[in-house]
């Protein structure tokens, strides 16, 4: 009987203590913009210098900027969104945290006319920045 007994709690201790490898430790997914100062006008051929603040208001994860993805819909209007690197995620866990960054997206500007730049925070518009560019 105590054997039974010690093997019940093991087992009960056992399965209450496995960790689940469902979830990924490490994932490339986007990170919150939170403003962007673009200029207004620019000159042909020089490129567009826009500055964006990113950041985050919790911490699960060891978070590592990666790049923007930049997409472009109709002519001369762009989607952008800010990707990082997630890495030794704590699920149900989160800290909090006020972390934030400066970084500059550069996008080319080979011809003239009115560019719209629109920045998400994943599918949501957090700004649009309109530059005309002569």
């Amino acid at each position: 009987m105590k054997y039974l007994l010690v093997l019940t709690a093991f087992s009960i201790l056992g399965a209450s203590c496995k960790k689940s490898n469902d979830e990924p430790q490490s994932k490339t997914d986007y990170i919150p913009i939170n403003a962007t100062s673009t200029p207004h006008n620019i000159a042909l051929g020089q490129p567009i210098l826009s500055r964006v603040n990113c950041g985050f208001f919790e911490h699960f994860a060891d978070i590592t900027f990666v790049n923007f993805e930049v997409k472009e819909g109709l002519s001369k209007q762009y989607e952008i969104r800010a990707k990082a690197f997630y890495d030794n995620i704590k699920y149900g866990i989160s800290l909090p945290v006020n972390s934030t960054f400066d970084t500059t997206l550069t996008l080319q500007t080979p011809t003239a006319g009115q560019y719209i730049l629109k920045f998400y925070t994943s599918n949501q518009l957090i700004e649009a920045d309109t530059v005309q560019v002569n």
